[in-house]
Parts: structure tokens; C-alpha cells; sequence
């Protein structure tokens, strides 16, 4: 693994948004000001902030759904613009907070489904489904029919989902929302290893103790503006990771 090599880089992001107001007149919505940061290859990258601060809309940007208005972003050193998905979508693994599995598939089925999007043989498509189903305890619902999941379970299957093809990068928005205990530890698990072969991970989550055990640096973001860029262990110096998220923002 080469060391320091940067994965993401976002140099000087700013995102408007205009909304319709009245007699055609239009307001100006800065989502993001002026952001910069780089992700280094090999590990776990928090994003934390508010609801509305601009979590998602920055991940949007990453992948290229959505433009930045001024400044530029590179991922694997490829800037990004509106066909740079198709450069790199065999090196990217991507899970959306509002994620919506097709129903009518069985699980396995519906694994095999966005396998086939990747250079993958039927027999890796097998290995990695087997794995994948293993790792985050849904071997037993493999023949189960999607609709009938839990939620968490459909949050599992996911993450399963952005994973399929072994990505080198992985960009989670809320990956942790409605998963059990036992499914959370797994998924930790899953991270820490994904880490120690090298793998890059961006993650935005609400549970900041999440956040907090398994993320190496953590950026927060208030009103789309950078607040504070540090390592987590300098974050938690004083206290949990909710508390100095909290002073940083401006909470009592």
C-alpha cells in the first residue's frame, strides 16, 4: 500500500443552490463555502455535522451526481465531472441514506443483479455474495425475498450492495441507521479490514460513537462550512466525541 497517497481531494468546493421565491425573483442557497480536504488511501474518514450542513450534498459531488459551482475535485486523480463515473466505478462502492433494494428479488438474487455491473465472473459474483452474506449475518435470509427484510436487515443487504464489487473506495451516507447490535459489530468488523488491505473509507453518520470507534480522522461541518479538521484521538482528547462535536457547532 503506498502511504499519504490521496484518494479524494477537494480543493476550494463551493455549491449554490437558487430557490424560487416570488415575481421570479430567486434566493441564493450556499450548501457548501469553500471547502477543502484530502482522504488518504487506507483510511476511515468521518464527516459529521447538523442536519441541512451539507453531509450529503458533498458526497454527491464525490461521485459526480451533482457539480460544484467553483473549485474542483479529483478521485484516484481523476477530476471529476459529469462522465468520470464510468472512469472509476469499478474502484467505488457507494451507499445512499435513502437506499431503495429492488423488492420482487430474492437477496442473492438481487446481489448477483448489481454484480453483473462489474467486471465479474459468475464464480467471484458467488465467492462475494457467500462472503458478503456471511460477514454481515444475512446467510440465512439468502432465498428470502427483499420485501420481506426488517429494515435493518435491508440496511445490511446495502451495505452488501456497495461492497459487491470489492471496492477501493467506499462512501457510506448513514451506513449504521437501523441496524441491531449484532449486525453494527459486524459491520465494524468489516471496516477494520476493508482498512488493513489498503481500502479507503468515507462515511457520514449521525451516531457520532460510531463515528468515533472506528474513524482514523474526523472532519465537522456546520452550515456547509468546515469547522474543524483533526484526528480523532485530538477530538476525544477532552471527552466523547458528541460532546466536543456539540462546543465546536456552537450547542450548549
Amino acid at each position: 500500500m503506498e502511504k499519504n497517497k490521496t484518494i479524494i481531494n477537494i480543493e476550494q468546493v463551493t455549491k449554490k443552490y437558487f430557490q424560487e421565491k416570488f415575481f421570479f425573483k430567486k434566493r441564493e442557497i450556499v450548501a457548501i463555502s469553500n471547502l477543502s480536504l484530502q482522504i488518504k488511501q487506507g483510511e476511515i474518514f468521518g464527516l459529521i455535522g447538523p442536519n441541512g450542513a451539507g453531509k450529503t450534498t458533498i458526497m454527491n459531488m464525490i461521485i459526480g451526481y451533482i457539480k460544484p459551482t467553483t473549485g474542483v475535485i479529483d478521485v484516484f486523480n481523476q477530476r471529476v465531472n459529469s462522465n468520470c463515473l464510468n472512469d472509476f466505478r469499478e474502484k467505488l462502492g457507494y451507499l445512499p441514506e435513502g437506499n431503495t433494494l429492488h423488492d420482487y428479488f430474492r437477496v442473492e438474487d438481487l446481489l448477483d443483479f448489481y454484480g453483473s455491473f462489474f467486471k465479474l465472473t459468475d464464480k467471484q459474483k458467488k465467492e462475494r455474495i457467500n462472503v458478503l452474506l456471511e460477514e454481515l449475518g444475512l446467510e440465512h435470509k439468502r432465498k428470502e425475498i427483499v420485501k420481506n427484510l426488517s429494515i435493518g436487515q435491508k440496511r445490511a443487504l446495502g451495505l452488501a450492495q456497495s461492497l459487491i464489487n470489492d471496492p477501493e473506495l467506499l462512501i457510506l451516507d448513514e451506513p449504521t441507521v437501523y441496524l441491531d447490535p449484532v449486525i453494527l459489530n459486524r459491520f465494524r468488523s468489516m471496516l477494520i479490514k476493508l482498512k488493513e488491505r489498503g481500502r479507503t473509507v468515507f462515511l457520514s453518520s449521525h451516531i457520532l460513537s460510531e463515528v468515533e470507534k472506528v474513524s482514523d480522522r474526523v472532519a465537522i461541518i456546520n452550515k456547509g462550512k468546515l469547522v474543524a479538521l483533526k484526528h480523532t484521538r485530538e477530538l476525544t482528547r477532552q471527552g466523547s466525541l458528541d460532546k466536543e462535536f456539540l462546543r465546536l457547532i456552537g450547542v450548549e
